[in-house]
């Protein structure tokens, strides 16, 4: 049976040095490219929905991602949010920003210490594709299948049901983050040439995506 895995590495171009021995700017810079790289590697189509919703920003910078999102909100004249949500924002890895159309990815965050620049690579080229089939959740997933998120976390993967329901997500975020967990898991195996429906996935969550993200590889 194929395994609900990732590839250990992540071709975002030869620097010559190990994660560890990268400066800030450097590590920035790897960030930056592997990002375009992953906006690169999606099908041509789903870039086209991206671009329809205005959602091709993307970013990475070395900070916690609800100060820095507050920050930008504001500029752009939108009010604070309460400090739990920015708290809870500053504990992620990515984030999809609706109102900026942007997706930010945090390299210096914790998930992301004491990876291998290859690994480091893949782990933020999964995260980016993770927002963007985030993006596309928000913006095409309806109000009925945003309310059968608790039935369709019951036919998800075991252990990406665990992971959801340990984080601190709202049930009416259950829908979201599981299209955008199986998203970033096919555009993974699209690389590796696997095409179809895993077999670690429900068909009931496939045909989801299939119409929420519009895969169709």
């Amino acid at each position: 049976m194929e395994s609900l895995s990732i590839p250990s590495r992540f071709d975002a171009g030869s620097i010559g040095k190990g994660r560890g021995s990268m400066n800030d700017a450097e590590l920035l810079a790897l960030a930056k490219r592997v990002v375009d790289r992953a906006w690169a590697d999606l099908p041509s189509a789903d870039r086209g929905l991206l671009e329809a919703i205005r959602a091709e920003g993307r970013d990475a910078i070395a900070r916690p991602l609800g100060v820095y999102t507050d920050e930008l909100r504001r500029s752009a004249g939108y009010a604070s949010f309460p400090a739990a949500e920015r708290q809870r924002q500053d504990a992620a890895a990515g984030l999809w920003i609706p109102e900026l159309r942007l997706v930010l990815l945090n390299v210096a965050h914790p998930s992301f210490q004491g990876l291998d620049q290859h690994s480091l690579g893949w782990a933020l080229a999964r995260v980016a594709w993770h927002e963007w089939g985030h993006a596309l959740a928000f913006h095409r997933a309806t109000s009925e299948d945003v309310s059968r998120g608790r039935e369709l976390l019951e036919l998800a993967p075991p252990s990406m049901a665990e992971n959801v329901r340990s984080a601190d997500y709202r049930q009416r975020e259950y829908t979201h983050e599981i299209v955008a967990e199986v998203y970033a898991l096919l555009i993974s195996r699209r690389r590796r040439g696997a095409t179809g429906r895993p077999s670690w996935l429900s068909a009931e969550i496939y045909e989801l995506v299939r119409r929420v993200v519009g895969w169709n590889q």
